[in-house]
């Protein structure tokens, strides 16, 4: 395989669903991609719109950082500073509450289980 010349710049194949197969599966690696996730420098979540983190994407951390409290918490106050930097007209504590105060709320439990 002959090697790129440095000045081609170089691009990834991204799989779209074709609508004229509605059954057709992306490959697995596009299906496990998260669609909820911040548009800066507005911070609102490109799945629903919410304010970013929205609901889904918090249920999705806490799964993902479950049993690792203080990395989700560096995670947050990393989006949290550059979020203060992206909407320097915001309240702070609005954009902590957002950002990192429902870390320390217990999670509603779901209606299967027992509390």
């Amino acid at each position: 395989m002959a090697e790129t010349p440095p000045d081609v710049p170089l691009r990834r194949a991204v799989a779209v669903p074709d609508p004229a197969r509605p059954h057709h599966r992306l490959p697995r690696a596009l299906a496990r991609m998260n669609v909820h996730v911040p548009i800066r420098p507005l911070w609102v979540c490109a799945g629903c719109g919410a304010p970013w983190p929205c609901e889904t994407r918090r249920h999705q951390l806490g799964a993902e950082f479950d049993g690792t409290p203080v990395s989700l918490g560096l995670l947050m106050g990393g989006y949290f500073v550059d979020c203060c930097a992206d909407l320097p007209n915001r309240a702070v504590g609005e954009l902590y509450g957002r950002f990192l105060g429902w870390l320390t709320q217990q999670p509603a439990p779901y209606e299967d289980q027992e509390p």
